[in-house]
């Protein structure tokens, strides 16, 4: 548009042939000489338009290849984790058969053991007495210390009802105890019945270990009044960590009524 008002004006002067076309002439010179640095210029501005977009044009066909690339190890990703899952279900399945297996095998073993009298049962029998005690308590029984050094393989009761029971290892220090050792069992009996619970692990024990017994208020446990020498007392929690010194007198209570509670453990001890 520039290029044609200029010419239009360089006609419209030499037809004319006014006095002042020298000036008019220099200053259409110095327009086009204006006009052409604006081309360069423009010329460029779209050389590094072009440039530019050739380089987003590359990175677009970068992006797009490694969205690609991506994609594909999504999809491998989720073939692998579903394959995991499937060998995660299979490793479970199979963890599970061989722990239900282990357990039958203790199971058979403990009875074979306790038939041919290898295994010692300490504690009271576990029959059904006069009173279900269904209060949260902790039991220490004192009249059965371990007889000597060894492991306690698991505890038996006469129990009604599902929980958490926490077996307690108190070692004597001096005239008290110390809780040495904590092994939280769970329980389910819906009706009271004998149960012998297997430890995972045994306890290795000392010769005059005593075992409480932490039994919260979902469990029910049978026993005989003003009969045993048994140290009860009621705990709506356990209050006994591991490494807590309990006073000996805190235990013998002379004036506790006595009971006789449906508690043992069993295990091979060896007695000197």
């Amino acid at each position: 548009m520039m290029r044609w008002m200029l010419l239009f004006v360089s006609l419209f002067a030499a037809i004319t042939g006014c006095a002042t076309c020298p000036d008019v002439r220099q200053q259409l010179k110095d327009n086009e000489q204006a006009i052409e640095m604006r081309e360069k210029m423009i010329e460029k501005q779209q050389a590094v338009i072009s440039e530019k977009e050739e380089v987003i044009e590359d990175k677009n066909e970068t992006i797009s290849t490694l969205k690609k690339q991506i994609d594909e190890l999504d999809r491998r990703l989720n073939i692998s984790n579903n394959e995991q899952d499937r060998y995660d279900e299979r490793i479970q399945q199979v963890t599970s058969e061989v722990r239900s297996f282990v357990k039958k095998q203790i199971q058979q073993s403990r009875s074979f053991l306790t038939n041919i009298a290898l295994e010692d049962f300490v504690g009271f029998p576990l029959i059904a007495r006069e009173n279900m005690d269904a209060d949260a308590r902790m039991v220490v029984d004192l009249a059965h210390p371990v007889p000597g050094k060894g492991q306690i393989n698991g505890i038996g009761g006469y129990f009604k009802g599902s929980g958490r029971i926490v077996v307690k290892l108190m070692r004597p220090v001096g005239r008290d105890y110390i809780v040495t050792y904590n092994k939280t069992l769970a329980m389910d009996s819906g009706e009271a019945a004998k149960q012998l619970i297997d430890f995972d692990n045994p306890i290795m024990v000392n010769k005059g270990d005593v075992i409480a017994y932490y039994l919260p208020e979902s469990i029910a446990v049978a026993y005989d009044r003003k009969i045993g020498v048994s140290s009860y007392f009621r705990a709506k929690s356990d209050e006994f960590p591991v490494g807590e010194r309990i006073e000996a007198d805190s235990l013998w209570k002379q004036k506790q009524p006595k009971r006789k509670y449906s508690l043992n453990y069993y295990g091979i001890f060896v007695q000197n």
